[in-house]
């Protein structure tokens, strides 16, 4: 009877481990930590990212999946922690069915019972290959230019660039770096100090000379096939290596230099992985090459961005500082494309560095200034340095226009784009460093713009940056102390003057900023991500008063608050709105939720959906501000919002002609969707009359109340 309620206990644990698993969204298995670490479950992610099936996967002993001989010590670790129940986080070298292995990273969950004995593991798996991949690329080209700026033998940075291979791929590959040398000669490097019975050179074998001249990578699976040193052969054999992959290196001049000799154990569709890998190697490669036969070759190519060809920011500082020395004076152009994240996210990071290169291109063909530099700024941006006393912004300007008019092929694929440039001046007074930083500054307002644009720096922009980021750094405190609160506004029915409803509108006193606008804290918590937590407070301030309204039997009125987008979408928004009503024991129907006019344009499907659970459960919507965005009207009339409310640009200028008739036609789409029409922003009795003449039934403004504080409010309300 024990043994059965166990096994009940012990099905549960499973299940909840099971759905935790699921809701992770990652690649995961469970094992059994009692029975050998064997796989209990696991689901189709975690079989398609190691290549196998569930038949494969199940019933084996999890760690068998790892490459064990240079991972012992981590796995053992790992397997101390989780009978422990300690969580435990690591990257490890796994297995892959048929395919080569990958880095992953692994989160290892334990469950325990109540002996504290560890039963189950929930185990989630993420390839982190490309990250690994691409931090270890990076801490090679900075150890290639350490051994550089030492002056270190050609020969140390070959080793480097071995051992470097050897300790990333261990214990999959072993390898060695073949260099052109004369008499028909190669030298040849491998990562370990000393191998026994391999010489410093070898002759040009046949094999090595078809690789140079047809200068591209051969895979061999069986090496006594080709004819290449014995000796070469027998220091794959030794490492129980049977095939080889025969890259070609290439220098500036795309002449080949070398070859990499990599033996591994074959592996199918890996070929992309080691000719984009061994290609950036390469590179380094060649970057030694050309600096063991010229220092100021050398000099120069340390000064430029490796994967672009492009000068790199060093290389910039240091030619812009010497035309400052020189008592010249001009601007710094910072210029990113707006879609270069796109780019990379869609074809990779090769695309985005190509992108640039073009970009770069095209901006020295379309030259029209003297002494202009360009340069590789960040990953997504170039920089510009143009000495001039004169600004010739409209012609850069329009130059920029023209180089964006045809599109950029990457990947055989036609590309247009939009390009952001931020301007700033230096002079004797002003230090490259600032003017760097303000150019900066005003590619961010840039950023920020649609299509194509560019901003100068002024000192109000940076004041603006500076005043956002002071608020965002009390703003997390507020939220903590609750330093959010409303004032309310009525809306009035325009035929009687009575209050209708009543909008809640966010207000910020801080002990610290004292007031600060909405528009500043508000746009500055969207940024951070903490805007929902402000519409949520906002929601439980109105809800409260509701409540001490409905408790002391007083009257109480529909309330509307607005909702961020980013909150609107949040998948739980709906039953959190649901649930803080029903907290609150307020009728839904007096909770208006008003929502930019763009929300269908974000996710039209998902919108449709959330408006009508609202709206079943008694929940008004509103459209805030309409006209000033760019909704499509064909999603408005499909979209079942309660109230359409006209922006108060509209209402100020009403007594023009167009603006009249623009007015109208929004009062008479309301009418015709079923919608109550919303006036923002009534200032006297003149728009008034004509609001009414119009049909416009509820109206909103100075004209009969300002936002006041909640007791204010109450006060008129008890009148």
């Amino acid at each position: 009877m024990v043994t059965k309620s166990m096994d009940i206990q012990n099905e549960m644990l499973l299940n909840t481990i099971r759905k935790l698993g699921d809701n992770s969204k990652e690649s995961y298995v469970i094992f059994d930590v009692k029975n050998n670490h064997k796989i209990l479950e696991c689901n189709d992610s975690f079989c398609a990212l190691t290549n196998t099936t569930h038949t494969q996967i199940v019933e084996s002993d999890y760690f068998s999946l790892l490459l064990n001989e240079e991972q012992k010590a981590t796995i053992e670790m790992i397997k101390q922690k989780i009978h422990s129940g300690v969580m435990v986080q690591a990257k490890l070298h796994h297995k892959c069915l048929d395919k080569p292995p990958f880095w992953a990273e692994i989160q290892a969950l334990p469950f325990q019972n109540s002996k504290n004995e560890t039963l189950y593991v929930l185990l989630l798996v993420k390839d982190v290959t490309y990250y690994h991949t691409e931090d270890f690329l990076m801490r090679l080209e900075k150890a290639m230019y350490e051994a550089i700026e030492k002056d270190n033998p050609f020969d140390k940075k070959m080793s480097i660039i071995c051992s470097g291979l050897d300790e990333f791929f261990m214990p999959n590959i072993v390898s060695m770096v073949l260099v052109k040398a004369e008499s028909n000669q190669f030298q040849v490097f491998t990562g370990k100090s000393k191998v026994k019975g391999m010489s410093e050179r070898c002759e040009s074998k046949n094999f090595y000379d078809q690789v140079i001249q047809e200068g591209k990578s051969i895979f061999i699976t069986n090496l006594d096939d080709i004819d290449i040193p014995l000796e070469h052969k027998n220091f794959a054999n030794a490492s129980k290596k049977t095939a080889g992959w025969f890259v070609p290196i290439r220098n500036q001049q795309q002449q080949s230099i070398g070859l990499f000799a990599i033996f591994l154990k074959p592996y199918p569709n890996d070929k992309e992985f080691f000719e984009n890998m061994f290609s950036k190697i390469g590179s380094l490669v060649a970057l030694a090459y050309s600096y063991a036969k010229t220092q100021k070759m050398i000099w120069d190519l340390a000064y430029m961005d490796i994967t672009t060809g492009l000068p790199n920011r060093h290389s910039f500082l240091n030619k812009v500082e010497k035309d400052k020395e020189r008592g010249q004076c001009g601007y710094i152009k910072i210029l990113k494309p707006s879609e270069f994240h796109q780019i990379v996210e869609l074809y990779g990071r090769e695309a985005g560095d190509e992108l640039l290169r073009q970009i770069a291109k095209r901006l020295n063909e379309e030259k029209d200034e003297y002494n202009e530099y360009i340069a590789r700024f960040t990953s997504s941006s170039l920089i510009l340095s143009s000495v001039t006393s004169q600004a010739t912004f409209q012609n850069y300007e329009k130059r920029i226009k023209e180089i964006i008019r045809q599109p950029f092929i990457i990947g055989g694929k036609h590309i247009f784009i939009t390009l952001k440039t931020g301007i700033a001046f230096y002079n004797d007074d002003i230090k490259i460093a600032d003017a760097i930083r303000f150019a900066d500054n005003a590619l961010s307002f840039a950023a920020n713009k649609p299509g194509t644009h560019m901003e100068i720096f002024t000192q109000e922009r940076n004041d603006v940056l500076e005043q956002q980021m002071t608020v965002l750094n009390h703003l997390s405190q507020a939220l903590k102390n609750k330093e959010i609160s409303v004032n309310l506004q009525p809306k009035v029915d325009l035929r009687t003057g009575e209050i209708q409803s009543i909008e809640a509108l966010a207000r910020w006193i801080s002990p610290k900023l004292g007031f600060v606008s909405p528009a500043v804290f508000i746009s500055v918590a969207e940024s951070a991500g903490k805007v929902r937590e402000i519409d949520v407070q906002i929601l439980e301030i109105v809800l409260s008063w509701l409540a001490e309204r409905k408790k002391m039997g007083k009257n109480l009125v529909r309330v509307a608050v607005n909702i961020s987008p980013d909150h609107f979408y949040y998948v739980h928004f709906v039953q959190d709105i649901v649930n803080l009503v029903r907290k609150f024991d307020i009728d839904p129907e007096y909770i208006i939720l008003e929502v930019t006019e763009n929300i269908g344009l974000v996710d039209f499907q998902s919108a449709f959906t959330i408006i009508q659970e609202l709206k079943s459960y008694g929940f008004k919507t509103s459209v805030d501000d309409f006209g000033t965005g760019f909704s499509s009207l064909s999603y408005l009339q499909r979209l079942p919002f309660t109230e359409l409310k006209i922006d108060r640009s509209f209402i100020n200028a009403i007594n023009d002609a167009a603006t009249l008739a623009i007015v109208r036609s929004i009062i008479q789409l309301a009418l015709n969707l079923g919608m109550t029409s919303v006036a923002e922003g009534i200032e006297n009795e003149e728009q008034v009359e004509i609001l009414r003449a119009l049909g416009c039934t509820v109206g909103q403004g100075y004209f009969y109340y300002k936002p006041m504080p909640i007791e204010q409010l109450d006060k008129i309300l008890d009148e």
